[in-house]
C-alpha cells in the first residue's frame, strides 16, 4: 500500500495499481533517442505483473503498529516482505520465464538491502537463495552471479527499476527526482533522467525518454481520513467505506 498525504488525510494507492501504472509509463516508453524495450512483451508483463504479490496483503491491509496509520509499504516486517516478493516473482513463472527472473532479480536488490542490515536476517537468507536458484532456472544459466547475467537482461532489469521509481514518484507526489544510469539503448548508452512538479500531478521529465510529446496517466486510489487505527480489523473498515477516487497525471518533455 502506498499511503499518500492529503489535505484532510490519505490517499491510498495499492501496490498492483502503481504496478500497472508504471506498466502504462513502459509502454510509451521509446523515441528517437531512448530504444524501446525489447522482448517488448515479455518486459511490459514484469513491469505490469511485478507487484502482484501484494493483492492479498492489500486486500486485507494492516495498521502501523507504531502509530495506527495504514502501513506503508516500506513499513513492513522482512518476513512479510519476503513471502509478498516470492509470490510476485513465482506467479507467473511457467508462463513467462523471461518475465518472471527480471522479477525476481528486481526484488533481489531489495533483498540484498535487508541482507546488508541484518546478516542474520533468516527470511532475506532464505530468500537470497531461491531468487539465485529461481534465476538461473528461468534463464538457463548455471550461477545467476552479476558478472553471469547476460547485459540484455540487466538492462531490461534497469528499465523496470526505473519505470517503477517514476510510477512511486507520480502515485507519492514527489516534487522532484533524479535516476542515474537509465538506459537508453542496448548498447549500453546511459542518461540521467530529471522529473519535477510542483503540484505532485502534473510533471516534466528530461531528457524525455516516451513516445509523443505528453503522457497523460491514471491510478485508481482511495481517500481515507487521517487518524490512528485502533487495529488492522478498525482499518480495514474503514477502508472498505472509503470512497474511491482518479489520481491524473501528465508528464511532458522538460
Amino acid at each position: 500500500m502506498i499511503r499518500r498525504d492529503d489535505t484532510d488525510g490519505w490517499i491510498l494507492i495499492t501496490q498492483y495499481d502503481h504496478a500497472i501504472l508504471a506498466g502504462d509509463l513502459m509502454e510509451r516508453w521509446g523515441n528517437d533517442t531512448f530504444s524501446s524495450p525489447d522482448p517488448r512483451e515479455e518486459v511490459l508483463f514484469a513491469v505490469r505483473e511485478h507487484d502482484c504479490g501484494w493483492k492479498e496483503w492489500d486486500s486485507s491491509p494492516k495498521i502501523n503498529p507504531e502509530n495506527g496509520y495504514p502501513a506503508n509499504f516500506m513499513e513492513m516486517e522482512s518476513s512479510d516482505q519476503s513471502g509478498i516478493w516470492r509470490r510476485s516473482f513465482e506467479s507467473h513463472s511457467d508462463e513467462h520465464p523471461y518475465a518472471s527472473a527480471l522479477v525476481a532479480l528486481h526484488f533481489a536488490r531489495f533483498n540484498r538491502k535487508i541482507l546488508i542490515k541484518d546478516h542474520s536476517d533468516l527470511n532475506a537468507k532464505l530468500l537470497e537463495g531461491a531468487i539465485d536458484r529461481f534465476v538461473s532456472d528461468k534463464l538457463g544459466m548455471e550461477h545467476s552471479k552479476p558478472g553471469s547475467i547476460p547485459r540484455e537482461v540487466k538492462i531490461n532489469l534497469r528499465l523496470l527499476q526505473v519505470v517503477d521509481i517514476i510510477s512511486l514518484a507520480l502515485c507519492h507526489g514527489w516534487e522532484s527526482m533524479e535516476i542515474a544510469d537509465v538506459p537508453v539503448d542496448y548498447g549500453g548508452n546511459s542518461a540521467r533522467l530529471v522529473l519535477k512538479s510542483e503540484d505532485g500531478f502534473n510533471f516534466t521529465i528530461s531528457p524525455y525518454p516516451f513516445s509523443g510529446t505528453t503522457l497523460e496517466l491514471r491510478v485508481q486510489a482511495r481517500k481515507l481520513g487521517r487518524r490512528s487505527y485502533s487495529g488492522n480489523e478498525d482499518l480495514r473498515r474503514s477502508l472498505g467505506s472509503a470512497p474511491y477516487a482518479a489520481l491524473d497525471f501528465t508528464i511532458r518533455k522538460g
